[in-house]
């Protein structure tokens, strides 16, 4: 088969880039229209732009539309006129037929699971984000008095848990490293918040020097996850 015909099927093979030339196909459609329509990450977007060049053109007025390839990827993908195949090579005819099915099914499956996996993923990072938030206004209060109320320390290791829950499951969902490294180092101060409340000694309310040192790392390392979030 040729480039040009191997460029047209690549198109097809996943459901975003279908929709992308069902867009086109309509109107030519601006970046930002393409985004609302889709209702995709911008990286998401561009990246399957890559993928459709030879499909796709960009005028000077920021618009993007069908050239002839891709007008007749499309034609083909609406089952309106075939792809043509090398007229010695029978068996792609019956061949492409049937790789666009499985492609179309497996597109279909995965774009599910695909889309499950966003979902969580954009969910966990709004839970994190907001428990961060409030172990910051606890990590606040902490620092107006030097005589810290019990429940503030227990506030504050209840959030640290759960936002460290939230970040090895964002890991697992994501497979980014940062995510695992925030959790591990977050462990730390889980161990150290615990011992502050099972010591139970009268002077665990005063915030010692040693005390401040820990809740200003926990301030700085609760920034550095917002930040990334």
């Amino acid at each position: 088969m040729s480039s040009r015909g191997d460029s047209r099927y690549k198109a097809l093979d996943h459901p975003i880039r279908r929709n992308i030339l069902q867009h086109l196909s309509d109107n030519p459609q601006t970046y930002t229209q393409l985004l609302q329509k889709l209702g995709i990450e911008s990286g998401h977007l561009a990246y399957h732009l890559r993928n459709l060049e030879g499909l796709i053109e960009k005028d000077k007025e920021g618009y993007y539309h069908l050239n002839q390839d891709g007008v007749e990827a499309h034609n083909f993908l609406i089952g309106e006129k075939q792809i043509e195949a090398p007229k010695k090579n029978f068996k792609m005819t019956l061949f492409l037929p049937l790789l666009f099915l499985v492609l179309v099914i497996f597109g279909a499956l995965f774009s599910t699971s695909y889309n499950v996996d966003e979902n969580r993923i954009a969910d966990l990072k709004t839970e994190s984000s907001s428990m961060s938030l409030q172990a910051l206004d606890i990590v606040y209060e902490i620092f107006e008095d030097w005589e810290i109320p019990r429940e503030h320390w227990t506030e504050l290791l209840l959030q640290i848990v759960e936002i460290k829950s939230n970040l090895n499951d964002l890991y697992e969902y994501s497979g980014e490293e940062q995510y695992r490294g925030y959790a591990e180092r977050l462990e730390h101060y889980e161990s150290e918040l615990s011992n502050v409340i099972v010591t139970g000694d009268p002077g665990y309310m005063s915030l010692t020097v040693e005390k401040r040192y820990l809740i200003r790392e926990l301030h700085s390392l609760l920034l550095e996850i917002e930040e990334s979030l």
